[in-house]
């Protein structure tokens, strides 16, 4: 799928604090993080920020209301690092997903691998203590600990920077 998705699309370098696209924007392409980290977050009127997840390379990105319905995005992604990715409009991507039953075969694919992720994260949230919650993300994330603020790590795990504090201190002492 990769190399298809660089046919049909063109290479990006952002710079870390850059945004990929914002929350609100009508923009429906599908990005693949070559090299470098990004967030996707939604941000709320009142200011908070709500992590929704973090893309390394290898993965994709696209919001789904604006890529299929082609809605304001509703959530934003920015660099952590500086990243080069692959951008792919959706006219091109749609025409090449109806022509080709190899490339249905891979949206299908992704599509599924990020319901999984949406149904674990779910679950996560649902069913996990924070300290729970942040075992796991150490455990599963294990690469990507040294790659982020305390910030963003916290705000992935629905916690405060001072709760998060906590918790590593005490999962320190138990070792």
């Amino acid at each position: 799928m990769i190399q298809s998705l660089r046919l049909l699309g063109k290479s990006r370098q952002l710079a870390k604090g850059q945004t990929l696209f914002l929350q609100g924007e009508q923009q429906g392409n599908l990005f693949f993080i070559e090299r470098g980290l990004v967030k996707a977050y939604y941000q709320m009127l009142d200011g908070k920020t709500f992590i929704k997840s973090f893309l390394r390379e290898g993965e994709s990105i696209a919001s789904l209301q604006a890529l299929v319905d082609e809605a304001p995005c509703s959530f934003s992604v920015v660099a952590l690092e500086d990243c080069t990715v692959w951008e792919v409009p959706r006219r091109p991507l749609l025409e090449a997903i109806l022509s080709s039953p190899d490339q249905l075969a891979d949206i299908n694919q992704f599509l599924l691998r990020l319901a999984m992720k949406k149904e674990q994260r779910e679950y996560e949230f649902l069913c996990l203590s924070p300290e729970q919650r942040y075992r796991t993300f150490c455990t599963r994330e294990s690469a990507l600990l040294p790659r982020l603020s305390q910030q963003d790590i916290a705000l992935d795990l629905g916690i405060t920077p001072v709760a998060l504090s906590r918790i590593r201190k005490r999962c320190a002492s138990l070792g």
